[in-house]
């Protein structure tokens, strides 16, 4: 029988959403349990919430500096974020466990994780953390958390270095969507998105809120001589919108400009080549669809080791400066075997099966809490119960 499992995210950055979307979706359809899934700061502080969002934004494209700033401060002893993050919205939270009485927590962002963490003697609910990147941070690392969900090998030593136990740290991949599972670039989806089937189609991207360079990418792409399609998303910025179609038709590149999509998994999955900035579930779901990445002017921080880690993997190219890009493209497009291998190199890297992993530990979690005497039989699984001794 499923079980009752609580999914918390917040809205700083989509990709901690999108994530907690697809375990909810998978372990309804999959596992037949029941998920909840609560973006933890719209439910427990709305005005925070939009606060914190619109800092988050501002200073991702305006003083990027300024982030990288506060994610470095963010792995030293008694960083200010640590200290105001356990205290934003007990109440309400409280309210929320006695009322749903979950048989476990998974948070997809360290903001509910922490918050799990800080209230588990209260609430001894079993609990785990997905971090949505290809590098660890010390801000996901809690006392009470008892399953660590990462996406590749490399990040486990880097979490040990920050004091997890090794028993506690899964290496699973990222969750997404199942709908970018076991769908292929194919004349018929072209067809659907009209697309010219003869063409290489360039996706670009820049995050929901399209903070990026995206006209600036245009321009450049339209000093490339080679033929190509695009397709540019701008998510719900309406005003990157019409930027976007104006410099589009400007320099008479082929292609389409669409705002919002609820088919990107199609889009994408009909590209050869994705421009973007390096988010770590947009990296995911180019790496499961096979598709090579550009990486144009990431995000300091967490992005800077998502793109190392597809630069390092070969299935991603990043470029300092932006007006590299009419070369890389030109060199791309006139080498389809590189573009190939590539593709492959994605492929390698990516972990379909992330959502059915992360959700099989976490039942697994749910059994040895409810039965410790399993604990004597299974080390691995030993989750980390305070008050009582996990190694």
């Amino acid at each position: 029988m499923g079980k009752r499992l609580l999914i918390l995210s917040a809205s700083i950055g989509a990709g901690h959403v999108k994530a907690a979307e697809a375990l909810c979706e998978t372990y309804t359809e999959k596992f037949g349990g029941e998920a909840y899934h609560l973006d933890f700061l719209r439910y427990t502080s709305p005005v925070l919430s939009r606060r914190i969002e619109q800092a988050y934004y501002l200073m991702t494209k305006h003083t990027p500096s300024l982030w990288k700033f506060i994610y470095n401060a963010g792995s030293l002893p008694n960083a200010p974020l640590k200290k105001l993050e356990a205290y934003l919205g007990l109440r309400k939270y409280r309210e929320l466990l006695n009322n749903y009485k979950p048989d476990a927590i998974i948070a997809t962002h360290f903001l509910p994780a922490a918050i799990a963490s800080y209230l588990y003697p209260q609430f001894p609910i079993p609990n785990g953390v997905v971090l949505t990147d290809y590098v660890p941070h010390q801000f996901w690392v809690n006392d009470n958390t008892q399953l660590y969900f990462i996406a590749h090998p490399g990040m486990k030593q880097e979490l040990m270095a920050m004091g997890v136990k090794e028993h506690l740290i899964r290496v699973t991949g990222i969750p997404i969507r199942p709908c970018f599972q076991g769908i292929h670039k194919s004349p018929a989806l072209r067809s659907r998105l009209r697309i010219d089937r003869h063409l290489p189609l360039i996706m670009i991207m820049s995050g929901g809120n399209a903070i990026g360079p995206l006209t600036e990418i245009l321009e450049e792409l339209g000093r490339v001589q080679a033929a190509f399609q695009v397709i540019v998303i701008t998510g719900q910025n309406r005003k990157s919108y019409r930027e976007v179609k104006q410099v589009l038709y400007d320099v008479h590149i082929k292609g389409q400009v669409r705002g919002r999509v609820e088919n990107i998994h199609q889009w994408m999955a009909a590209s050869d080549l994705l421009i973007s900035k390096a988010g770590g579930l947009t990296v995911t779901e180019a790496l499961n669809l096979g598709l090579p990445m550009v990486i144009i002017r990431p995000t300091p921080g967490q992005e800077d080791g998502n793109t190392e880690f597809l630069t390092r993997g070969g299935a991603g190219i990043y470029l300092k400066d932006i007006k590299d890009l009419n070369s890389s493209v030109t060199e791309l497009l006139g080498n389809p075997e590189k573009l190939i291998l590539m593709s492959k190199n994605a492929i390698n890297l990516s972990r379909p099966d992330a959502n059915e992993s992360i959700l099989k530990e976490m039942e697994q979690l749910i059994a040895l809490n409810r039965n410790p005497s399993l604990l004597q039989n299974n080390i691995r699984l030993r989750p980390n119960i305070p008050g009582r001794t996990a190694d």
